[in-house]
């Protein structure tokens, strides 16, 4: 999954560059030199837990007239705390849909789980 490298230090973007170690990847920063592992576990963009479980979203589009099709599926983070309706709806084998967005993966403004209950799921 490509993630969107940003400097903890500075919050630059562009000027990043990354080296192989034994560690692993270390990403440097053209513009303040800073320095950090690039395999850092992710935590959640709303909460900062770090119990984030990995679950497929469907990715869909419409087939025939209003038939709605799902042509591939991609994986997303799901915060255990902020995505927990969705973290269950996805453990009983459903993709999640096309439209969630995770709070693991961008900050609510809430803070709540209050995004499932604006989809329409089927059971």
């Amino acid at each position: 999954m490509p993630r969107q490298m940003t400097c903890p230090a500075c919050g630059e973007t562009e000027d990043l560059s990354g080296e192989r170690t034994d560690a692993g990847i270390v990403i440097r920063c053209g513009a303040c030199e800073a320095q950090w592992a690039r395999d850092t576990p992710y935590t959640c963009a709303t909460c900062g837990g770090d119990d984030i479980h990995m679950r497929p979203q469907a990715l869909t589009q419409y087939s025939r007239g209003t038939q709605l099709s799902i042509v591939g599926l991609h994986y997303i983070p799901l915060c255990a705390g902020c995505d927990a309706a969705m973290l269950a709806r996805a453990n009983q084998q459903k993709p999640v849909p096309g439209q969630y967005h995770s709070a693991a993966a961008r900050k609510r403004r809430d803070g709540g789980d209050d995004a499932a209950d604006t989809l329409i799921l089927p059971r």
